[in-house]
């Protein structure tokens, strides 16, 4: 049972997972596609921009002078394709490796690396990051723990959908907003339903957020400036993992990172504390949620379980959003597969009482394959210091047939259009160690 009370502040870095560069290559040249050639080459033969002392690679990201943008990773990654290759080479201030072949991209993953190293805001690595891993990963992706949310998930979209009725939202408005809030309020993250979850409110935290409530529209209420929150960290890291000047003095939008940091966390601990004291450990054992499986752990304490919170309300809100909010929009730009998934939901849900069940999940065959082409398509961009560019591989022609168009049935066997795709083409989840590992 849950012991430790005691509450220590995570050091802000920046960044996502880190591999040493020259292990990477060695793992290339090992059993990559292009392993004889890669067998002499150093880090500093990889084809990349020009890098100067000091400075690398870094002034590329300058305005005005350089040629990418730290908020457009898709399009410099497009950018150094076309310019350099499958493999390239970037110095901002760190070594960085960017791969594009789907089978380099294997040996990048097939790696023995038990504790993968992961440069982030909590900055958790090596045997502790394991500990913990090993600790909460169970109650994050077991097809028991996602089975036993659905009744949950079900109410909550059902609140959602009558809410939208509601507020009679126009084609003009930003759908981005309200996915946001259906998110924070406890629905597993629609591209992920068929799968796993990545969730909170209800389902994370058995906490209502009353997101979809008149006075939780103001901005500055929980569920706003929660939202906001999450979107302030996660842009931020990104922005900051390109710079410099964060680390010899407090810029602006590192203070708005930690900021936003320090309000999640504020969250994350008055829920905890809430839970610790106000229930008993007979309502603790009946608490279906995942914070209610933390607090049964032997081995994590108070500053655990809050980092793990402040991940989940990151991770669910931002990223769930815009990937719900990719699918619809494929899914509006091809009315023949919008029209083929209300055929199946029809059939799987004969009229507006039925309930969404275990079952009901593992025959949407069509919808999964609309969820797999859409995270194809735009997968959730994860930074790396070692950079597996899946979403450029996944659009090249080499890899797969007529890459730019939405079509689900090349997920589905027993179609004619079914397509052997290279399975670390797509990896929406990652891989290994420090993967979300979904039944996908």
């Amino acid at each position: 049972m849950f012991k430790h009370i005691s509450v220590k502040r995570n050091a802000l870095t920046v960044g996502k997972y880190v591999h040493s560069a020259n292990s990477i290559i060695n793992s290339v040249r090992a059993i990559g596609k292009n392993a004889e050639f890669y067998k002499t080459l150093k880090f500093e033969d990889i084809p990349g921009p020009r890098s100067y002392p000091v400075i690398g690679t870094l002034y590329n990201y300058l305005p005005m002078i350089g040629d990418y943008k730290a908020e457009s990773l898709d399009k410099n990654a497009w950018l150094n394709w076309r310019r350099y290759g499958s493999l390239v080479r970037e110095v901002p201030l760190v070594k960085l490796l960017h791969v594009f072949d789907p089978e380099d991209i294997e040996a990048v993953f097939r790696q023995d690396d038990r504790y993968p190293a992961r440069r982030s805001h909590v900055a958790i690595n090596g045997p502790d990051w394991w500990r913990l891993r090993s600790a909460f990963q169970k109650n994050f992706t077991s097809p028991q723990s996602v089975r036993g949310h659905i009744q949950n998930i079900d109410s909550v979209t059902r609140e959602f959908i009558q809410w939208i009725k509601q507020k009679k939202v126009s084609e003009n408005e930003d759908f981005l907003y309200h996915l946001n809030r259906l998110n924070l309020e406890g629905k597993l993250a629609s591209f992920n339903m068929i799968h796993g979850c990545f969730v909170i409110g209800k389902v994370a935290f058995n906490e209502s957020f009353n997101s979809f409530s008149e006075n939780e529209q103001d901005v500055e209420s929980r569920s706003s400036k929660v939202i906001a929150a999450a979107f302030g960290s996660n842009s931020g890291i990104m922005k900051l993992d390109k710079g410099f000047l964060w680390k010899m003095f407090q810029t602006p939008l590192y203070k708005k990172l930690a900021k936003s940091q320090e309000y999640l966390e504020k969250v994350s601990t008055k829920i905890l504390i809430e839970r610790i004291h106000f229930f008993d450990n007979e309502n603790i054992v009946s608490d279906h949620s995942l914070l209610g499986s933390f607090l049964q752990q032997d081995n994590v304490d108070f500053k655990d379980i809050v980092g793990m919170m402040v991940d989940i309300l990151m991770a669910a809100i931002d990223t769930t959003a815009f990937s719900t909010s990719f699918a619809l929009y494929h899914l509006a730009r091809n009315p023949k597969a919008q029209e083929k998934v209300y055929s199946e939901v029809k059939t799987l849900l004969p009229n507006e009482d039925s309930k969404i069940t275990a079952e009901t999940l593992s025959n949407a065959e069509y919808t999964r394959s609309c969820i797999k082409e859409s995270l194809r398509l735009n997968p959730v961009s994860i930074g790396t210091v070692i950079v597996t560019q899946n979403m450029i591989a996944s659009r090249l022609p080499q890899f797969v047939q007529d890459p730019l168009a939405f079509k689900p049935e090349r997920w589905q066997r027993s179609s004619c259009h079914h397509e052997s795709i290279h399975p670390f083409t797509s990896l929406p989840f990652g891989f290994g160690p420090r993967s979300y590992n979904l039944d996908y």
